[in-house]
């Protein structure tokens, strides 16, 4: 019973000890998220670069250029057509397809169009002041994507 009680404190010792209550990552997160949303908001932007379970679809939106506003709208303009969405940038502490604490980037259209393919929840890989690398591993249909945003 004393050798039980030992292991026990013991135990309750090194959960204590092996915890990261700091929590340096998620404000790390949380201050690249909002720089990277003031770098999204400065200019109009390309897309480079479209994959969709690795099928290159690129060319689909090279007529459009993309404008994220404050308050988190977003215009995609097109050669002959102009379409409203949003998007957000967030820190997220992962759920059921994501389960990492990370930075992510969220663009909605609610066209069912082309420009609704791009709706998704993405990680953010690489963020600079002319590109925005994001890519999304799994969504909830087993659809896989990298898209990167190049300044126009």
């Amino acid at each position: 019973m004393k050798r039980f009680k030992i292991v026990l404190v013991l135990l309750m010792v090194s959960l204590l000890l092996s915890c990261d209550t700091d929590q340096d990552d998620i404000s790390i997160s949380e201050a690249e998220a909002k720089e990277l949303s003031l770098i999204t908001q400065n200019g109009e932007w390309k897309i480079s670069k479209f994959t969709i379970n690795e099928i290159e679809n690129t060319a689909n939106y090279s007529d459009y250029v993309f404008v994220f506003e404050e308050g988190n709208n977003l215009t995609a303009f097109g050669s002959i057509d102009e379409v409203s969405g949003t998007w957000r940038v967030s820190n997220d502490s992962g759920d059921e397809f994501d389960p990492y604490d990370d930075v992510d980037f969220h663009i909605f259209f609610s066209s069912q169009g082309k420009l609704g393919e791009l709706a998704n929840n993405y990680d953010v890989i690489a963020a600079t002041n002319s590109e925005i690398r994001l890519i999304m591993e799994q969504n909830g249909n087993g659809d896989t994507a990298s898209l990167t945003f190049s300044k126009n």
